[in-house]
């Protein structure tokens, strides 16, 4: 069998009764999660151009917008959700083990289209989270078999979607609509060989624009179309991975461990999921940690600050620090990545999330003060970690405060609560919904196993008073 039928008999045959009880409440937990997370970016002006274009497109009224309650096709809705979802950097982080050392990359991603073709599908919702199931351990697989956010694909200057979001959601899209495991290998070839993403859109050598916002959705929009061309009897190359000028011969310079896409699953890693705390890059969270513990417990104040000092690991400095790009932001999509603005922000209004990447805010004096004052460095005892962080704090009365972050909150040793991700969803959600919405909208989450059309769930999604 060539991969992709391999991979597509994987997909096929995962049955919900297989799922244990805690990774059921783990699709629920990041479904409410990704679903706070996409309000969260409802206003944004990506998720609004997009929306603005679909209504020009039209299209089959099959699937909903988050928020405006717009109907249009699965295909459209992935790409309008898909934005709202990546616009604040606030989507989860995923790993193979609960040490958490090397990211995957960020699976919730996957329920935005998920949704859409369950909905146009009238999936139950027990099928639903299996789908979800096997998109976090499938986007998790092939990965890690090109080594995951510090392996080949960002040193051969590609993103790390670049294989796996059409890949596999075309086995995802393809498992909700019924294909068998035929056209979902071919869904998968069709998908693979037409859609690569250059690292160009997170470089830290670059501003970074809002074409970043279509990363997972751009790869997801062409997996699903690759199922939707396969169940109409549409082929591809089956060996679109291991054949001659195959993604791993191309994407990857010949480095892909094909081995690791032949085992089946070992584990349930969507266990090891990482629900953020902070609307900012991953690898960030150790000092923001830190830097927010210190301002809180000593009420250091912006005007108090004489000197920030940041100790992370090499890879963090690299990508998030150790350019002019980083250090003074221009755009809401850089500045969520800068190790310094997010410092900043982080002691001028102790917090880090939606409102502190505002255009007052990216051109506030005070926070351009602040980051003038930080500074970052890498420690090698801090690599064996994800996203660890240490802050000294140095006041102008000369007064030094020291912090160390190893495991920030959401990490899966330091997991975030079901109470917390609840206090995420309506922090983010609260602007949109009234108490009564959004009570409705976790119980069903909750629920979810129960629905005998996710359309049910989707329903709720709709800001109301809007039109659809």
């Amino acid at each position: 069998m060539t991969i992709a039928e391999q991979l597509a008999r994987e997909a096929k045959g995962l049955t919900f009764r297989e799922l244990p009880p805690e990774v059921v409440h783990q699709v629920k937990r990041q479904v409410l999660d990704t679903l706070g997370v996409g309000f969260g970016g409802y206003p944004s002006e990506p998720g609004q151009i997009i929306q603005s274009l679909i209504k020009e497109m039209k299209g089959p009224a099959e699937s909903t917008v988050f928020g405006s309650g717009l109907k249009t096709s699965c295909l459209y809705a992935t790409l309008a959700n898909g934005v709202m979802v990546r616009y604040l950097d606030y989507m989860d982080r995923c790993f193979l083990t609960k040490e958490a050392r090397i990211s995957m990359g960020h699976n919730s991603e996957s329920i935005p289209p998920i949704l859409a073709v369950g909905e146009r599908q009238h999936s139950t919702g027990q099928e639903v989270i299996t789908v979800v199931v096997l998109a976090y351990e499938l986007l998790n697989k092939v990965s890690d078999s090109a080594g995951g956010d510090r392996g080949v694909l960002p040193r051969l200057g590609w993103a790390s979607e670049a294989i796996r979001t059409p890949c596999v959601m075309a086995l995802v899209a393809g498992r909700l609509l019924g294909l068998n495991e035929e056209q979902m290998a071919n869904a998968l070839a069709i998908a693979g060989c037409f859609t690569q993403e250059l690292g160009i859109l997170v470089s830290p050598h670059e501003e970074i624009t809002m074409a970043r916002n279509l990363r997972f959705p751009y790869g997801a929009y062409n997996g699903i179309l690759g199922a939707l061309l396969a169940q109409k009897g549409f082929k591809g190359p089956l060996n679109v991975f291991e054949g001659h000028h195959g993604l791993a011969e191309v994407v990857t310079g010949g480095e892909m461990d094909l081995e690791k896409l032949r085992h089946p699953r070992k584990d349930w890693t969507i266990l090891y999921t990482w629900i953020k705390s902070f609307a900012a890059e991953g690898l960030l969270h150790g000092f923001l940690d830190a830097t927010l513990t210190l301002v809180k417990e000593h009420d250091i104040r912006a005007e108090d600050v004489a000197e920030v000092k940041i100790k992370t690991t090499a890879h963090t400095y690299r990508r998030q620090a150790d350019t002019a790009r980083r250090r003074y932001p221009k755009t809401k999509y850089t500045a969520d990545q800068s190790s310094y603005y997010t410092t900043a922000v982080a002691i001028l209004d102790r917090a880090v999330g939606p409102d502190q990447y505002s255009d007052e805010k990216l051109q506030d004096p005070r926070v351009r003060e602040l980051v003038d004052k930080i500074f970052v460095e890498p420690d090698p005892k801090l690599d064996e970690f994800s996203s660890p962080g240490i802050v000294e704090i140095t006041t102008k009365k000369g007064e030094k405060y020291r912090c160390e972050v190893l495991r920030p909150k959401g990490h899966p040793m330091n997991p975030m609560t079901d109470a917390d991700v609840e206090e995420k969803f309506r922090s983010l959600t609260g602007k949109f919904m009234g108490e009564k919405q959004m009570s409705e909208v976790v119980t069903t989450i909750y629920n979810l196993e129960k629905l005998d059309d996710i359309g049910k769930l989707v329903k709720l999604l709709v800001v109301r008073g809007q039109n659809s």
